[in-house]
């Protein structure tokens, strides 16, 4: 049973490698220039035969200009998201919204989509997501030049303690920090996607803190998986081991490796859900059950779609966005609606067969959001 589980990770990993690579249109030599390794290897990578390290997974995809996030959705559950599009029904897209909420998203995650939704910091749900959806249709030039204005914006609003502090969710400026300048690199080679790579990335601690919170032994593991207790040591020390070892490590501890995936590659993020982190959960699957096709097509999207911008950094952005004064969030609205439009002139949009924003009820929070700014109110949604 194991081995077959072997199999069938590396045959989904060739795949998931060949295909992207495809998607951007870069040769094998390129790849092979970029990640430091023979033609003849990225070839055998993508039938299957062995992998990167996880290092080299991310490298991988910042070459080719995608978020590696979606891939890694399809290659860990490909029951629920692979070949999942916006074309597919809405039952099952709310399904698979369902499952990454209850199986899927992080604690932190939910915390600060669940502010965006239902906290009080007075903007509109509905006009924070067209914003949100208007945003990552845009160019990348576009969409870190917004980003920074947020960013800036709260800042300033931060030092001057005019920005909103809701209570138990901290702002991860540096994850922010880290997209713009990952896409502003992008956008330089003509890509349409960026990736995040953490600098203290350590993923020999990632893989000791897993088998240690299983409970299971050095001796133990490297009998599991056929292994030295030495080469074992090495990669909780040393050496990365490659993604399909990586894989098959997780498996044997019987741990989900999605969750320290992400609790690595977003250091702010939580490993476990504490009771309030459960109750949010629990009320964000049941809003999504009960939400209208256009809003679970839209944050679909968002969060799965093969727009290039990391959701977990637009979600940061968001929340950056409704922390800020009315009146900054007036200027970023307009900023990302006038980029949009600039765009759909030059005809540098995604293009249509997206979940497309509704740009006139932007519009019209934003028109909302400028009246109550200029009577000095701090909200123009309760």
């Amino acid at each position: 049973m194991l081995f077959d589980h072997i199999i069938a990770d590396a045959d989904r990993c060739g795949r998931m490698l060949a295909s992207s690579r495809t998607r951007s249109g870069l040769s094998r030599k390129v790849m092979s220039a970029a990640l430091d390794v023979s033609e003849s290897t990225i070839k055998a990578w993508e039938n299957g035969q062995g992998s990167p390290t996880l290092d080299g997974l991310l490298e991988w995809f910042r070459t080719v200009g995608e978020s590696p996030v979606r891939p890694m959705l399809d290659f860990f559950w490909p029951d629920v998201f692979a070949d999942l599009t916006t074309r597919n029904t809405d039952d099952e897209i709310r399904t698979a919204g369902e499952f990454y909420f209850a199986k899927v998203a992080g604690p932190v995650e939910i915390q600060k989509l669940y502010y965006l939704i239902f906290g009080k910091h007075g903007s509109e749900w509905s006009g924070l997501l067209d914003m949100a959806c208007a945003h990552i249709h845009t160019s990348l030039n576009s969409r870190y030049r917004v980003a920074e204005i947020i960013q800036v914006s709260y800042e300033l609003s931060s030092s001057n303690n005019l920005a909103l502090e809701p209570p138990g969710i901290a702002a991860d400026r540096p994850l922010l920090l880290s997209a713009i300048a990952a896409a502003k690199e992008a956008s330089t080679s003509s890509r349409n996607g960026y990736v995040i790579i953490q600098e203290s990335m350590d993923i020999s601690a990632m893989l000791a803190k897993a088998r240690i919170d299983s409970g299971v032994t050095q001796t133990d593991l490297a009998k599991a998986l056929g292994k030295t207790e030495h080469t074992i040591h090495k990669w909780e020390t040393e050496y990365s081991p490659s993604f399909l070892d990586l894989c098959n490590w997780f498996r044997v501890l019987n741990m989900p490796p999605w969750a320290y995936i992400h609790c690595m590659l977003y250091p702010n993020e939580k490993l476990t859900f504490l009771e309030g982190d459960e109750k949010r959960r629990r009320e964000m699957v049941s809003y999504l059950a009960g939400s209208d096709r256009e809003e679970l097509r839209k944050l679909f999207y968002l969060i799965t779609g093969t727009h290039g911008s990391n959701w977990m950094a637009v979600l940061e952005m968001m929340f950056e966005h409704v922390c800020s004064p009315l009146a900054q969030r007036v200027i970023s609205a307009r900023s990302v609606l006038i980029g949009y439009q600039l765009d759909w002139l030059n005809k540098q949009l995604l293009g249509e067969g997206h979940s497309m924003p509704d740009l006139g009820n932007l519009d019209r929070c934003i028109a909302l959001g400028t009246a109550a700014a200029k009577k000095g109110q701090s909200a123009y949604y309760k």
